[in-house]
């Protein structure tokens, strides 16, 4: 059945009042937590780092969050929605792995200069849409186009904080992510009002504006590696060994690569949720409303443990944290599909700390722990890479399984393939390296 614009529950003033005091008292106490601690923290290093994860975070809100508003708006049907974000998703996939292969073949190329290359076509894209936002062969284009441009960004930034903490500097890279899951919310919160008040077509001025704060963000970034390198010489020498091909990475590292395919199996589980979250909600007797909510509740809920994510006990390694994250991957995607009410809904959302946002704060270190420095940029690509292949997977599966079963049978299944990529991914990190065999 056709979901309406309003059905899908993209925040607007009607259907999220944000004015709401227990939603604001929720946010004052995520942010007021702890105060004294993160001053001391915020170096100038982390603070340009919060503004490239802000600005990315900030840039997939509109161009995946706000995707039905635009082209909906722009006369698009929900099959042809569903066509141009599976197309955009599989380009930034596959671009950003590409990307990273040929940045940890040539050294020399520095990330700030494939970002600006990647921002500049985002921002003719965006002045494409904005000059032809209706239902045509080259708005569909200028959309998925933009989509597999703005993909590689996250990528490539994680590659460069892998890069910054190699050369000492003092990034907190928990807290500057947990940046990007507070810049997401916020921005659709505004989005909402602004699409409500001025229609869909600002869209892309909100796009070219995050692209300019991303470019401000990159730039001091940037300075900062440059600054760090220089006062370590020796890493420039550490980094000679000649990078390996996607085959041969593949080949040489394949408990990395098996735990990715389990991963991806797993955010088909996870992106069920977040692509038909509005099903769960209205079969449990709620309404868009209810489900802005929601959605909020779930990204606050990922702040403070991205924010405090360097206070982890230290009798436990990464990758045992890693494999507990597993665990309440599954858990998560069963207490969804066997919540019989709102209230409960809302209580299962906790699950998201322990799980996603864990994950997402530990797969960084981790891919730098589990394969060779020479192909670091390969490992945050295709580490990436497994949620975006899982979005567009739980597309495609989900909707044929909501359609012909229904919610809740829908969503058991869903937690089947969370188990299965769980055991899956879990196996693979007991695998060693190829040179750790020998």
């Amino acid at each position: 059945m056709p979901v309406s614009r309003k059905e899908h529950g993209f925040i607007s003033v009607r259907t999220c009042p944000v004015t709401d005091d227990r939603l604001l008292w929720f946010i004052l106490t995520i942010l007021t937590t702890d105060r004294s601690a993160m001053k001391k923290k915020i170096s100038a290093v982390t603070f340009h780092y919060m503004i490239i994860s802000g600005g990315f975070w900030m840039a997939f809100c509109v161009v995946t969050a706000y995707a039905a508003v635009f082209l909906h708006g722009a006369g698009y049907d929900d099959q042809e929605l569903g066509v141009i974000l599976a197309l955009g998703n599989v380009g930034g996939a596959v671009l950003s792995p590409v990307l990273g292969a040929w940045i940890d073949r040539n050294r020399k190329i520095r990330h700030a200069q494939v970002i600006y290359v990647l921002l500049a076509a985002q921002f003719l894209l965006l002045v494409l849409l904005r000059a032809n936002p209706q239902r045509n062969l080259l708005c569909a284009a200028c959309y998925v186009l933009y989509m597999t441009f703005m993909m590689p960004v996250n990528a490539l930034n994680l590659d460069l904080c892998i890069r910054l903490e190699h050369a000492k500097a003092p990034l907190n890279f928990g807290l500057a992510r947990s940046i990007g899951s507070f810049s997401f919310m916020v921005l659709s919160i505004l989005l909402g009002i602004l699409t409500e008040r001025f229609g869909y077509r600002m869209l892309p001025i909100a796009g070219i504006a995050v692209i300019a704060l991303q470019a401000a963000g990159n730039r001091l970034t940037d300075s900062d590696l440059r600054e760090a390198e220089r006062g370590m010489p020796a890493i420039a020498e550490t980094v000679q060994e000649k990078a390996s091909s996607l085959i041969d990475f593949f080949r040489e590292n394949r408990g990395f690569c098996l735990m990715l395919f389990g991963t991806v199996i797993i955010f088909i589980a996870h992106n069920t949720d977040g692509n038909f979250l509005i099903n769960l909600v209205e079969n449990l007797g709620g309404g868009p409303a209810i489900m802005g909510y929601l959605a909020a509740f779930t990204a606050l809920i990922e702040v403070p443990v991205m924010m405090f994510s360097d206070r982890l006990p230290k009798k436990w390694k990464r990758v045992q944290y890693i494999r507990l994250t597993f665990v309440f991957f599954v858990l998560k995607t069963l207490a969804y599909a066997l919540a019989p009410n709102i209230p409960v809904l809302f209580a299962s959302r906790l699950l998201q700390a322990p799980s996603y946002a864990l994950y997402t704060i530990l797969i960084v270190g981790y891919a730098d722990e589990a394969v060779a420095q020479k192909d670091s940029a390969k490992a945050q690509s295709l580490a990436f890479s497994t949620t975006t292949i899982g979005s567009v997977l739980a597309s495609l599966i989900g909707g044929s399984m909501f359609k012909a079963y229904g919610v809740r049978p829908a969503m058991l299944t869903a937690s089947a393939f969370a188990l299965t990529g769980a055991v899956i991914a879990y196996a693979a990190t007991f695998l060693k390296k190829k040179e750790e065999i020998k």
